[in-house]
């Protein structure tokens, strides 16, 4: 039976070298994942000492092989040598632990040397468990047909260790079509990563028995082959392997046709673009339904603007087919997550490393954490947040914004906390019309979409309504406010916009009138009661649950008007007296904007609205002290701040995330409602509401002045009046 794969094994019990043999690719693969664990476990011991035995001869002899050129010995070591650059070596230590070097992590220790920056010349790598980690994911990869992506730290020889990639594929395979791309030329060309290809073609035709002489031979263009005479007739000679290097600042899609067996992006946390190329570069690395190349993304992370592609393939890795493994590290709650391979900072940190390469991570993190102490003396905020993006020990560190957050994030935090601790009061609903027409509520087995941003692979996308605290019982209109953020289409596939509403209830003053004649009165805080965010595939669907929503609720609702489909939707219904008139937004009228927009209902985001303006009352919002609790000698003990008001966790993670330029539609629709009914109370005051204990509030007389609203006849008919048969404006008192 013809084997998948024979690998050369080194036994150190009996010191002795065979053959190891996987009939199947599945096999094989089984074995890479037995053996696969994190840096810090992989207990590398006084076995693992003979990774790099080739590199240590030649540094002792400065040659590989002293036997006679051409001699058995000498043919015999270079086809061996040149076998486990091609199988890649299993090592197993006198107990039987078992270590698997890839081919290239084999090639690289023993036959491509780095330039060492701290001795000042050129030296082979050491042996280190991260990238020893770092190459046993990517052969699991390539094995399983899958793509790569790596969010690294920086300093870990990553574009070293890819140049080896491919100088392994060019070296040995007949054919191999490999691609090394960049975003700006300089990343690749002669200045950049195409320097490291040039040292190690230098030091191979040198030093070994593999020479390889090319034609092309340029910058970005090299062909293994030569052109010989024989028979007076020329011809090439060679495996016809090809290296080219691709600039895309351009066109991201420059070069990516046509067949290819490895392609590596390098700096793929600078390539805003990398999307695109990748996407039209799949089928090239495909035959059929199998790929037939690999694609390698590896980069630490740039500007946020810049990344956006590489964070797509670590924190989504099935949108690209990119091979996913678990990890611990996706914040500093060490929550788990299936994601591309990231190298955190406390992986082969120097000096946190032992004699044999392993990581002392519990050691590393605690000299991380003294570090950052004297980081933050030192450092402007700014510049604290880029560095640690730069040396991350968990995922959501390096893509964190670094510029100074406009929200308070030690309160968006501590009340995500309070959140995920199940301290509000939650319930799942879907809203119909019952068999008289009336909203009725029934139980809702969907989940809302917790996604930010929502994946591409997300089909369903409808969500649920998602109740903190129902509505009273008939609602007067003004007790509740809401804000609709809509979409202009159902099903699609080129938007991943979503639609969302926020329902708030502004605060009430409380009067109790007790059956002894007595009063009390107290004001019930404002608060975000409802939301829902989603879209169906029907566009009527959307806009009749958004309709359902404000109808329960009561609610006065102010609209960006960009898309005026809902509002049309609700004018067709003859509900138009719940949307909020653009001249009554009184914070437009402050700023003297919208004025070109001529639409009766909504508001527009346009121009610097957004940020210039209603940002600052999200942020007021949040920061407003509510209440202080104290001891009874009158010491406060804990601040009650405005963003408990908040108990919609998917709001809290887009105010942890803002930046200028990002996506924030639930944030731009809450800051809009806060400005609006902030304003609305500097003009009415508290709303107002009066119980009466032991007393049939339903029949009581008392009760007909909470049947009145100032509201009531807003988006009604122009003829409507009161008893008295003047027509009333309800605002015509307002400044």
């Amino acid at each position: 039976m013809e084997t998948f794969i024979d690998i050369p094994t080194y036994d150190a019990s009996v010191g002795e070298w065979s053959i190891t043999s996987y009939n199947t690719r599945e096999q094989f693969v089984d074995f890479l994942k037995s053996i696969f664990k994190e840096p810090g476990l992989y207990a590398f011991d006084e076995t693992t000492k003979l990774f790099n035995e080739q590199a240590k001869i030649f540094n002792q002899q400065k040659v590989y092989c002293a036997a006679p050129f051409r001699s058995k010995d000498f043919i015999d070591y270079w086809n061996n040598e040149k076998n486990k650059c091609r199988k890649g070596v299993i090592f197993k230590n006198p107990l039987g632990k078992t270590w698997y070097l890839t081919r290239d992590y084999y090639m690289w220790l023993n036959f491509l040397p780095i330039y060492n920056k701290e001795q000042g010349k050129f030296t082979f790598a050491d042996i280190r468990d991260a990238q020893y980690h770092m190459a046993l994911y990517e052969d699991i990869a390539k094995y399983s047909f899958k793509h790569v992506a790596i969010l690294k730290k920086r300093q870990i020889a990553s574009s070293y260790f890819h140049t080896a990639k491919m100088i392994n594929n060019f070296w040995f395979e007949e054919g191999s079509i490999n691609k090394m791309a960049g975003s700006l030329k300089d990343y690749i060309n002669e200045k950049g990563t195409w320097r490291f290809m040039e040292e190690y073609r230098n030091f191979l035709n040198q030093h070994t028995a593999w020479y390889r002489p090319c034609n092309p031979d340029k910058i970005l263009n090299w062909q293994q082959k030569i052109e010989v005479n024989a028979g007076g007739r020329k011809k090439d000679v060679g495996l016809n392997s090809v290296i080219i290097g691709l600039s895309l600042d351009k066109d991201p899609t420059n070069g990516v046709g046509g067949p290819c067996n490895l392609f590596f992006h390098e700096e793929a946390g600078i390539a805003p673009n990398m999307d695109k190329t990748i996407e039209y570069l799949l089928p090239a690395l495909k035959s059929g339904m199998i790929y037939t190349g690999m694609f390698v993304a590896a980069g630490s992370v740039g500007d946020l603007d810049q990344c956006e592609p590489l964070k797509e393939m670590i924190l989504q890795p099935d949108s690209k087919d990119v091979l996913a493994v678990g990890t611990n590290l996706l914040n500093e709650n060490w929550e788990y997550a299936e994601c591309g391979l990231f190298i955190p900072e406390q992986w082969s940190m120097l000096p946190c490393i032992d004699e044999y390469g392993n990581s002392l991570v519990e050691q590393a993190l605690e000299m991380i954490v003294e570090e950052r102490k004297d980081w933050k003396k030192k450092l402007k905020a700014q510049d604290y947040q880029l560095r640690i993006s730069q040396k991350p020990i968990n995922i959501e560190e390096a893509f964190a914004n670094r510029k100074v957050s406009l929200f308070p994030l030690h309160l968006v935090n501590a009340q995500l906390r309070r959140i995920e601790e199940r301290e509000y009061y939650t319930e799942y609903v879907d809203l119909y019309r019952d068999e008289n027409g009336k909203i009725a509520v029934r139980e809702s087995r969907k989940l809302p979409i917790s996604e930010f941003p929502i994946s591409p692979k997300t089909t369903d996308k409808e969500g649920t309504i998602v109740v903190y605290e129902r509505p009273v019982e008939d609602p007067t209109f003004g007790m509740y406010y809401a804000s609709v953020d809509p979409v202009s289409e159902g099903k699609t596939t080129t938007s991943d916009s979503l639609c969302s509403i926020i329902v708030y209830k502004t605060s009430i003053e409380i009067t109790k009138k007790k059956s002894d004649g007595s009063v009390e009165s107290h004001v019930e805080r404002d608060k975000v009661v409802a939301v829902w965010c989603g879209r169906f595939d029907d566009l009527n669907k959307t806009h009749e649950r958004l309709e359902n929503i404000i109808e329960w609720y009561n609610a006065w609702t102010i609209v960006e008007n960009n898309i005026s489909l809902f509002i049309q939707h609700m004018i067709a219904r003859r509900k138009q007296r719940y949307l909020v008139p653009k001249n009554q937004i009184l914070f437009l009228k402050d700023l003297g904007a919208n004025t070109n927009v001529f639409q009766e209902y909504g508001w527009r985001n346009v121009g610097s609205i957004f940020k210039t303006h209603l940002l600052s009352y999200a942020v007021s919002f949040l920061t407003e002290e509510l209440d202080h609790i104290t001891k009874s000698d009158g010491e406060i003990v804990k601040t009650v701040y405005g963003v408990e008001r908040i108990p919609d966790p998917m709001l809290l993670k887009e105010m942890q995330a803002y930046r200028e330029g990002l996506n924030v539609d639930r944030l731009v629709s809450f800051a809009a409602l806060v400005a609006f009914s902030k304003i609305q109370h500097s003009n009415r005051g508290y709303a107002r509401k009066t119980e009466y204990e032991n007393t049939n509030l339903e029949n009581s007389p008392k009760n007909s002045n909470l049947k009145m609203s100032p509201f009531r006849h807003i988006g009604g008919s122009k003829n409507a009046t009161l008893s008295s048969g003047k027509p009333r404006n309800p605002f015509k008192n307002f400044r």
